[in-house]
C-alpha cells in the first residue's frame, strides 16, 4: 500500500531548527513482513527498506519521514560520492531478545563484538541494526548508525575514526515537537553534553592526540567512563571544527569533508607523514596535519577552552 507522511527540512542554524521549517512529503509502501513468528512490517521509502518489530503505530509511520530526513541530513553534511546502488536496509527490533537473536544469525562470527554493544545499535556492512529502547535514546542512534550506513554506500574515501565517529555523533542531535521531527540540531544531545561536563569536572579528557589516533573498537575495550568521553569528545571536536576559535579552522575542516567525496584524502595524509620525523603513520593524525593544522598543541589548547565555555556554562 502506497503512503504519504509530512516531514520537515533538517535545515539548522547555530543554535537550533530554523525559525520556520518546511514541510515536504515522503511516500513510502508498507507490507507485512515475519520475524521468528512474529508478524511486522516492511517500509520501503525511496531510499530504504525499514524492517520492523514494532506494534507502536505513530512510532512506525513515523520511520519513513525520519530516516529519508536524516538522509537529506547527512548529504548536506558530507557530499556523497555516489547515489546508494540499492536501497539501504535498516531492521528496528522492539526488544533486546530479537535484536540479540537477529544479531547472531546476521553477523557472523562478529556477534560476539557486536553483541557486546550497550543500547543495541550497529552498522555492519551497510545494514544498520537497532533495539528499540525509548525514544530519546533510539532515535539519536538510529542517526548515529544512519550516517555510518550512508558512509558505506555513498561516499568513495575512507575516513579515519574520529572524523567518522565525530560526524555520527554530530547527526545524533535533534529536536521533535507534537507533530513529528521539527529538525536536526547538532548543538542539541544533552547525553553526550553531560558525559563531556562531567569529563572536564574530573580532568578525564582524552589528548587530541590520542582522539586523531585510536578507532572506536579499540576505545570500546576500555571503560564505559573512557567510552562516553570519546564520544563526547569527539562530538565537540566537530562543532570546534565548525566554529570555535572564531571560525579559524571551518574553511579547512570544510574543504576536508568535501575532499572525501573525491577518495583522495588518504594520499594527502600519507604525503604530510614522509615529509615528518615522526616514525610511524597515523591515518587520522596525519589527515588532521594535512588539512586542519601541524600544530596539534595550539588546536588542543583552543579546542580545550572551546569546550569549557561552550559545554560548562
Amino acid at each position: 500500500m502506497l503512503r504519504w507522511i509530512g516531514i520537515v527540512a533538517v535545515t539548522v542554524g547555530l543554535g537550533g531548527c530554523a525559525a520556520r521549517p518546511m514541510r515536504t512529503l515522503v511516500s513510502y509502501e508498507r507490507e507485512p513482513w515475519t520475524f521468528a513468528r512474529s508478524s511486522a512490517s516492511k517500509l520501503t521509502t525511496r531510499h530504504y527498506e525499514i524492517y520492523t518489530t514494532m506494534r507502536d503505530e505513530v512510532l512506525v509511520g513515523a520511520l519513513p519521514g525520519f530516516v529519508e530526513a536524516a538522509y537529506e541530513h547527512y548529504t548536506q553534511l558530507l557530499p556523497p560520492s555516489r547515489p546508494p546502488a540499492e536501497k539501504m536496509k535498516v531492521f528496528l527490533f522492539a526488544s533486546r531478545g530479537e535484536w540479540e537473536a537477529f544479531t547472531r544469525r546476521f553477523a557472523g562470527p562478529r556477534a560476539a563484538v557486536l553483541l557486546k554493544v550497550r543500547n543495541g545499535g550497529y552498522s555492519e556492512g551497510g545494514v544498520s541494526v537497532i533495539e528499540y529502547v525509548r525514544h530519546e535514546i533510539t532515535f539519536p542512534l538510529f542517526a548515529h548508525e544512519g550516517f555510518h550506513q550512508y558512509v558505506h554506500h555513498c561516499v568513495n574515501g575512507r575516513l579515519p575514526a574520529w572524523l567518522n565517529e565525530g560526524l555520527a555523533v554530530y547527526c545524533e542531535g535533534q529536536r521533535w515537537g507534537q507533530d513529528g521531527l521539527r529538525c536536526f540540531d547538532p548543538w542539541y544531545n544533552p547525553l553526550r553534553r553531560n558525559d563531556l561536563a562531567t569529563a572536564v569536572l574530573a580532568g578525564r579528557l582524552h589528548r587530541l592526540s590520542r582522539l586523531l589516533q585510536t578507532n572506536a573498537g579499540e576505545m570500546i575495550e576500555g571503560s564505559s567512563q573512557s567510552v562516553a568521553t570519546y564520544y563526547a569528545q569527539l562530538w565537540a571536536l566537530v562543532l570546534f571544527l565548525q566554529h570555535g576559535a572564531k571560525g579559524k579552522y571551518a574553511t579547512d575542516f570544510q574543504r576536508l569533508l568535501r575532499s572525501l567525496a573525491d577518495g583522495d584524502v588518504e594520499r594527502h595524509a600519507r604525503a604530510v607523514h614522509i615529509w615528518s620525523a615522526r616514525p610511524t603513520f597515523s591515518f587520522g593524525e596525519d589527515l588532521f596535519r594535512a588539512y586542519i593544522s601541524e600544530d596539534l598543541e595550539s588546536v588542543e589548547r583552543e579546542y580545550v577552552a572551546f569546550i569549557r565555555e561552550k559545554f560548562l556554562n
